[in-house]
């Protein structure tokens, strides 16, 4: 949790003296992994820190307005906290979850259901779900990918439920899912939006860890879909 503090206090602070200004700096302690430019003016910045879990990395997205959302995964994928920044916000996965999401059972089986609740600010959420893989293939900037449709059922306590389906893809190089085509009900209605991978950029590539999205940033609306499982954790 404290480097994601850390990283909040950094992004509200602004660029440290004698660094890029167009470049995204994570917090001491952890290694820049990879940045993801994907449609709908979303960028991603994914890295791991030291002091964490053997598997467990963080991802910083960034639209045309700058960072707007943080999140730490686990190995098998589980959604373990995440922060919006705008208000700010925290997120956490409640362990142990009554099916806990599994990338090792979906790349085993095809197939992987989910039940867990996070908690955050407002209360908690429960999430009901499943990832399936298509059986489809894809190589996208030379990066090998797996497709997968979903079906994401956010439940709160006050009785209100939003549903997302949709289809994303999955690295097994990297075990982790990257955006991909939704379509649901947020907190301003009705959306569809395609947030499919464009570019891997990878450490000594140009634009790497960059914090300028390049791609449908003239009509965006990535700050504004709801950030929930389902939606490249």
């Amino acid at each position: 949790m404290r480097y994601a503090l850390s990283l909040c206090a950094a992004l509200i602070a602004g660029p440290v003296v004698a660094q890029d200004p167009t470049l995204f700096y994570p917090p001491d302690g952890c290694t820049a992994e990879l940045t993801v430019q994907s449609r709908s003016c979303s960028l991603s910045n994914i890295y791991t820190c030291k002091a964490d879990q053997p598997g467990e990395n963080w991802r910083v997205e960034f639209d045309v307005d700058g960072p707007f959302f943080i999140s730490k995964i686990d190995y098998e994928t589980q959604w373990l906290e995440s922060y919006d920044l705008f208000p700010t916000s925290r997120e956490v996965l409640v362990q142990p979850a009554d099916d806990p999401a599994s990338l090792t059972e979906l790349l085993e089986t095809g197939a992987d259901a989910y039940d867990f609740v996070q908690r955050g600010d407002s209360g908690p959420v429960r999430v009901v779900g499943y990832d399936r893989l298509t059986g489809e293939k894809v190589v996208i900037d030379g990066e090998p990918l797996l497709v997968t449709e979903f079906n994401a059922r956010h439940e709160t306590t006050d009785g209100i439920v939003l549903e997302v389906t949709g289809s994303e893809y999955v690295s097994v190089r990297h075990r982790r899912f990257f955006a991909g085509t939704y379509q649901g009900d947020g907190v301003n209605g009705a959306y569809e939006i395609d947030k499919t991978p464009v570019d891997f950029i990878y450490p000594g590539e140009p634009g790497f860890f960059s914090k300028t999205p390049l791609y449908d940033c003239e009509a965006s609306l990535a700050r504004y879909v709801p950030t929930a499982k389902g939606y490249d954790q």
